[in-house]
């Protein structure tokens, strides 16, 4: 994206020239402190993202109100760390309003949107520049056929040489997020972990982390090492009691933890969550993204 900055340390001439960029559509992205929160009345913004919760409800309410101007609509996305829930909770309750949570995105979320954007590159190249590449592509259809030749043209588009999975509740890189349901509403995680037991057995304690239970405690979540998926799919067989499937995107939970076992992600063998990273090109599954 063509991005530009805005902060308080730039000359007012600077931040002038940059606001009419940004107004006018030279850049599509403007990367700014609480100096662009107020008093700024840019049409068009469809998306702001607050990279962490303000310490106060009056700030929130600025920033997200870049968007949605003018009678239309717009999404504000606040990223959080589990240690700032409780400023997310102070917002909904003096603003009266009610964020939906969600994980961050998947391996399959970010292929689908990469590879979205990498199709829209492939329809703007113009006729011309395409005869040039006719032969080697008529070749590479040849040797591996033209949906597996296309298929990987479009992954070396989206700097997909390597694809990893994250945990959905803490964003911990090579772990899957799993959603165990129950017929019954559950008193104790202990309930869960028999059920889990009673078909892939006692080994699991040591394969399982971070369970939390869903809103209204008909169920679990937990992440599993991505390399434990394959057998744990092959040795469950949902029953009416129970059934088992990978997350794809973040379930609701119980706001709190219902006791404090090895269940919880700060106890015996849970994981306290982190995501590294940032963006670089062709390393972007690689390193991660905070989402």
């Amino acid at each position: 994206q063509d991005a530009q900055s805005l902060h308080g340390d730039i000359p007012q001439k600077q931040r002038e020239i940059t606001l009419k960029g940004f107004r006018n559509g030279v850049f599509e992205v403007l990367i700014a402190t609480n100096v662009a929160a107020r008093g700024l009345d840019i049409p068009e913004v469809d998306l702001v993202i607050q990279c962490s919760p303000p310490k106060d409800v009056d700030s929130y309410i600025h920033r997200s109100g870049r968007t949605g101007r003018a009678g239309r609509t717009g999404v504000c996305i606040c990223l959080f760390q589990r240690r700032e829930e409780d400023l997310l909770k102070q917002v909904e309750h003096k603003a009266g309003i009610t964020f939906k949570r969600v994980g961050v995105p998947t391996a399959t979320d970010v292929i689908n949107a990469s590879s979205n954007d990498a199709k829209k590159l492939l329809e703007a190249i113009p006729p011309a520049a395409v005869d040039y590449f006719r032969k080697s592509a008529q070749e590479l259809i040849d040797e591996k056929g033209a949906v597996a030749a296309l298929a990987a043209a479009l992954a070396h588009i989206s700097g997909a040489a390597y694809v990893q999975q994250r945990s959905l509740l803490n964003s911990t890189a090579g772990f899957v997020t799993m959603v165990l349901k129950c017929s019954i509403e559950m008193h104790t995680m202990g309930y869960a972990w028999r059920g889990l037991k009673e078909q892939l057995g006692d080994e699991v304690d040591g394969k399982v982390s971070s369970m939390r239970f869903l809103k209204g405690k008909m169920g679990v979540c937990f992440d599993i090492p991505v390399d434990e998926l394959g057998n744990i799919q092959e040795q469950w067989s949902d029953t009416r009691r129970w059934q088992l499937s990978v997350a794809k995107e973040l379930p609701e939970l119980e706001e709190l933890p219902q006791e404090a076992g090895r269940g919880f992600s700060r106890f015996g063998n849970g994981r306290q969550g982190g995501s590294g990273g940032g963006f670089k090109k062709n390393n972007w599954y690689k390193n991660g993204n905070r989402g």
